[in-house]
């Protein structure tokens, strides 16, 4: 009796040793896949312009007598920037003037002769060549008084260009020249209209086939999203040199400061993914076969899933799983028919 109670129990301890090792799980972070709506759109790289810009130029030669405004100060449309000595551009309206007066003088007296003519002589007493000669001293006097309104206007013209205005309103920026400095043909200041602001950008020719009438756009500037806007302009030729598509945006919402010039990511909206599947990006990994997932099944324990990446939205990608759960933190240990323990 007693070896058989012997022999029951080394046949448990038997069994006990054969018992197989069993891995504690491995603690991971999971999310669900989630399932919305997702907007479709595309990436390129802009650069942000003012709305509008002008070098203001003269459009007369002097020198510069007077500045009239601050560097960097937003000027209205119209406001004086600078003025040019004008001394020898008042001469010459004097002048103009003058010749103008002694053609109409010219003008009068040969007019009074005709109309004299007219009434004191009898028809046929002056030959026809007398009367063609006066009409034709009226029309030379006649074309002489037109074109010293019209020097005279050119003169007055020049005169009023020593003033020089703003053309649009907007911020000035530095002056080319001081006072002293004599004009020539270079810009003496540019005024940019800053509000709003817009980015010019290009697309490729499949791109631009895909955008609906007017998109919208984001803007970011060091990762972050600073504005948002809508495309204003789409080009209708291809630029010989880089193959692409000129585009514009005018931006409406401005969530920060831009500076022209500044190269920014721009982000165009085409449509949308109607019920997408969602999963993290930190979810994805990458191996030679390409990207990944680990699926967390049922029975806790996770299988490899290749997946095929879409749209990228806020942190989650598009992929082509249905449903269920996928690693994002604690890949490290895993491997295919790995126990895990879901971690908060």
């Amino acid at each position: 009796m007693k070896w058989l109670c012997l022999l029951v129990i080394l046949a448990a301890c038997s069994k006990e040793e054969k018992k197989p090792f069993e891995m504690p799980p491995v603690p991971v972070q999971t999310a669900s896949v989630q399932v919305r709506d997702v907007p479709l759109s595309f990436e390129a790289i802009g650069t942000i312009k003012p709305s509008l810009a002008a070098d203001v130029r003269p459009q007369v030669k002097g020198t510069i007598t007077a500045i009239h405004f601050t560097e960097g100060e937003v000027v209205e449309k119209g406001d004086l920037l600078y003025t040019i000595d004008d001394a020898s551009y008042a001469i010459r309206v004097r002048e103009a003037e003058s010749a103008l007066l002694q053609d109409l003088a010219h003008l009068s007296n040969e007019q009074k002769k005709f109309d004299r003519y007219k009434t004191l002589t009898k028809p046929g007493h002056i030959a026809p060549v007398e009367w063609d000669e006066l009409q034709t001293k009226i029309a030379l006097h006649e074309a002489m008084v037109k074109a010293d309104e019209a020097r005279l206007a050119a003169a007055r013209l020049d005169l009023e260009h020593c003033k020089i205005v703003a053309p649009i309103r907007g911020s000035a920026g530095k002056t080319a020249l001081q006072i002293g400095n004599i004009v020539g043909e270079q810009p003496l200041v540019k005024i940019s209209q800053m509000d709003p602001l817009v980015v010019e950008f290009e697309l490729t020719i499949e791109e631009r086939k895909k955008l609906p009438l007017s998109p919208k756009i984001d803007v970011f500037a060091a990762g972050t999203n600073i504005a948002s806007g809508h495309v204003v302009f789409l080009d209708h030729t291809i630029d010989p040199k880089s193959g692409m598509i000129a585009a514009k945006g005018v931006l409406t919402e401005m969530k920060g400061s831009l500076w022209a010039e500044e190269s920014v990511r721009v982000q165009v909206y085409f449509g949308k993914k109607e019920h997408a599947c969602l999963i993290p990006l930190r979810a994805i990994k990458t191996n030679q076969a390409g990207p990944y997932v680990y699926l967390v099944k049922e029975d806790k324990t996770v299988e490899i899933r290749p997946v095929e990446l879409g749209p990228e939205e806020k942190g989650f990608v598009v992929v082509n799983l249905a449903e269920g759960k996928v690693v994002t933190e604690g890949h490290g240990r895993l491997f295919p028919g790995s126990k895990v323990e879901e971690m908060p």
